[in-house]
């Protein structure tokens, strides 16, 4: 069935189109992930993932490139290379994933980029989840590897994600990763938990973790 969707969902893409020369890199990357996801990331039933178009809403693949340097290099260190990866993995209800794949100059093999979360603990008031009992408290930290609707920040080197938990986007989660000593480190991450018509008594989102404070 997985494969029958992905097929469909390639097909009914006419924005995007397929490049004729893939970047070189690309095949190992998605190796990476197809090897760390199996059949839940869509690229395992598909025969091959477009490469996506500056308006394609993330439906596709993206690589991008920089170079850095670390703080444990000195100045006389020549920068080390990056190569990051986008590569597309499904969508549905409003929603895309990505999963990100990061290769440097200074190691041999491309890595999957994991993404520390928040394991948030909270309690409604009511059945229709329109209200918190508190404020959301982070009782500890996740690892995932599959972002959804991702954007990538070249000036920045930010990854940035906003989850709409359905379709009208009442609810929600976003987070932010900086590019730092050759990781992606989680550096802001906030939370709408509540459904429905917003409360004016109670605030509109939380921020449960910011680098620093």
């Amino acid at each position: 069935m997985k494969t029958l969707l992905a097929a469909l969902l390639c097909a009914a893409l006419p924005s995007i189109t397929f490049a004729a020369d893939r970047p070189e890199g690309l095949a190992a990357a998605e190796a990476v992930a197809k090897a760390a996801f199996g059949t839940d990331c869509d690229m395992n039933g598909m025969t091959e993932v477009p490469m996506a178009e500056p308006d394609g809403e993330g439906f596709g693949h993206s690589v991008y490139r920089f170079s850095y340097r670390a703080s444990y290099q000195s100045a006389a260190d020549p920068e080390i290379e990056a190569e990051l990866y986008q590569l597309f993995c499904g969508s549905g209800a409003y929603n895309v994933r990505h999963a990100f794949v990061l290769k440097v100059s200074d190691t041999e093999s491309p890595k999957l980029v994991a993404f520390a979360t928040p394991d948030l603990d909270y309690a409604y008031t009511d059945d229709e989840m329109g209200k918190l009992k508190a404020e959301p408290k982070v009782r500890g930290f996740r690892a995932t590897g599959l972002l959804v609707n991702a954007t990538y920040d070249a000036e920045k080197r930010t990854i940035t994600s906003h989850t709409a938990w359905r379709g009208i986007g009442d609810a929600w989660d976003s987070g932010t990763w900086t590019f730092i000593n050759g990781d992606f480190v989680l550096t802001r991450f906030e939370v709408d938990p509540t459904y429905g018509e917003q409360d004016p008594a109670v605030p509109e989102s939380y921020v449960v973790y910011e680098a620093g404070k």
